[in-house]
């Protein structure tokens, strides 16, 4: 073996590691990317279930709720001022959720999840979906938009067919 064909070997040698090398840092990218999309959906969930529970911790705050829910009660200013603030909370979370969704950022089951959470809880209330109509057209996307008004569609036919209340989502 001449040095020149020692030489074509080392060369072939060192592109064949290369390329492997390669390889496996798109690997471990996949890998990390993997990783962090899981994190995140953690954190996300996370972060929803505290607003949520938050919603609710405390007796004063069930009750609110359990007013909001319930079609004949009569919401004072205060109550009205508070579902505003819930409704700006709870649909901004969830444009979050669609934001990082259309990105990858999130799995797409937790999206698919947390929309049917918010047309089967939330926005099974008349105010929720009254408040929805008066501000969806508050900047947000078109393409979320489509989203709230077909959630707040499913919840009306919903309650056309008698099948909604505070009982029905616990």
């Amino acid at each position: 073996m001449t040095f020149e064909e020692i030489y074509y070997i080392s060369q072939i040698v060192a592109v064949i590691v290369i390329v492997l090398t390669l390889l496996a840092i798109l690997w471990q990218a996949h890998q990390t990317n993997t990783i962090a999309r899981a994190e995140l959906t953690l954190n996300w969930w996370m972060a929803a279930g505290a607003l949520n529970q938050s919603s609710v911790d405390s007796e004063d705050k069930a009750a609110f709720l359990t007013r909001v829910f319930d079609p004949s009660a009569t919401l004072s200013r205060e109550d009205m001022t508070r579902i505003a603030f819930q409704m700006h909370t709870q649909v901004g979370v969830f444009q979050a959720a669609y934001a990082l969704s259309r990105r990858g950022l999130v799995e797409d089951t937790s999206f698919a999840l947390a929309k049917r959470g918010n047309s089967r809880f939330f926005i099974a209330s008349a105010i929720a979906r009254q408040w929805w109509r008066a501000h969806r057209g508050d900047g947000y996307a078109p393409e979320f938009q489509k989203i709230m008004d077909d959630i707040v569609s499913e919840a009306e036919a919903t309650v056309s067919a008698g099948s909604v209340g505070v009982k029905d989502t616990a």
